[in-house]
C-alpha cells in the first residue's frame, strides 16, 4: 500500500514538473525549476533524470537542461489530432448538407483500442441518435467503430474482439469471430462499413480516414434511427461518405 501512494505520488510530481516545463523557458535550471514547481532540489533532480533518459529533456550545458525531442514528437502528435478535427468540419458539413442527418467524425485512439467521438452535427430531425461530444466508442460495434476495426493488424482486432463482447446499447453478445472477420473483410473490400440494428433503431454508413503514414487515423460517417435508413438512399450514401473520407485523408497528407 506504502509503495502504491509512494508510486502515485511520484507520477503527481512527475506531472506537475512537466506542466512547469511546458509553461516555462526552452532552457532552464534544477535551481529555477525546483523553486517554481515548489518540490525540493533532490527530488527535481531526479525527475529530471528519468526525463532525460526518456528524451522528454536533455542536457543543455553543466547546469541547464532544454525540452527533449520526444516531448515535442508527443506534443505534435496531440496538436496533430485538433488539427485533424477542424480539417474535418467542412467535409462533415457537407454531409449533412446532403442528407440532413447526424454527422460524426471519431479519431482512433491506439493505447485503449477505442474510437472517440471528436466532432459532431446533429440531425434537425426530432428522432434522432446523438454522439454526445468526446463520447468513447467500441470498435466492435456500429459503423464507425468497425470502419477502423477492418484495417487494424490482426492482433489489435483479437484484442477488440476480447474485450468488448457485448453491445454497449443493446446488451446482445457480439457474433462468432468467424462472423466478424467475415464482415471486416467485406468493408475492408468495398471500403466502408454499413451498420443496421432494427432493435434499437441505430443504423450507420462510415468510412475510414487515413493519416500521412497510411494507417488509419479515424473514420468520418452519417448515423440515423434505422427506421428512415432507406434501402434507395444506401448505394448513394455510401458513394458520398466514401467521397468525404478520402478527401480528408488527403488533405491530411495520406496519398495512397
Amino acid at each position: 500500500m506504502a509503495a502504491q501512494e509512494d508510486t502515485q505520488g511520484s507520477g503527481a510530481r512527475l506531472l506537475k514538473l512537466l506542466q512547469c516545463i511546458a509553461s516555462g523557458s526552452l532552457e532552464f535550471s534544477l535551481k529555477e525549476t525546483a523553486a517554481r514547481v515548489g518540490l525540493p532540489p533532490s527530488t527535481v533532480h531526479r525527475l529530471l533524470g528519468y526525463l532525460v533518459k526518456t528524451d522528454m529533456v536533455e542536457r543543455a550545458g553543466p547546469r541547464l537542461y532544454r525540452l527533449g525531442p520526444e516531448l515535442f514528437r508527443v506534443a505534435s502528435l496531440i496538436v496533430q489530432k485538433f488539427e485533424i478535427q477542424n480539417v474535418a468540419r467542412p467535409y462533415l458539413k457537407e454531409l449533412w448538407t446532403e442528407w440532413q442527418e447526424t454527422c460524426s467524425f471519431c479519431l482512433y485512439m491506439p493505447s485503449t483500442r477505442t474510437a472517440t467521438v471528436v466532432e459532431s452535427i446533429r440531425t434537425p430531425h426530432p428522432l434522432q441518435h446523438v454522439f454526445e461530444p468526446f463520447t468513447e466508442l467500441s470498435l466492435a460495434w456500429g459503423s464507425l467503430g468497425r470502419s477502423i476495426l477492418a484495417w487494424l493488424p490482426p492482433e489489435d482486432v483479437d484484442a477488440v474482439l476480447a474485450q468488448d463482447r457485448r453491445g454497449p446499447i443493446s446488451g446482445k453478445k457480439l457474433p462468432s469471430r468467424k462472423a466478424v472477420r467475415e464482415e471486416l473483410e467485406t468493408i475492408h473490400e468495398r471500403g466502408y462499413a454499413i451498420y443496421e440494428d432494427k432493435a434499437i433503431d441505430i443504423a450507420g454508413v462510415t468510412a475510414p480516414v487515413f493519416g500521412p503514414a497510411g494507417n488509419v487515423v479515424g473514420s468520418i460517417g452519417v448515423t440515423m434511427p434505422a427506421s428512415r435508413f432507406k434501402e434507395s438512399d444506401r448505394n448513394p450514401l455510401a458513394a458520398s461518405v466514401l467521397r468525404r473520407a478520402r478527401r480528408l485523408s488527403a488533405a491530411i497528407g495520406f496519398r495512397g
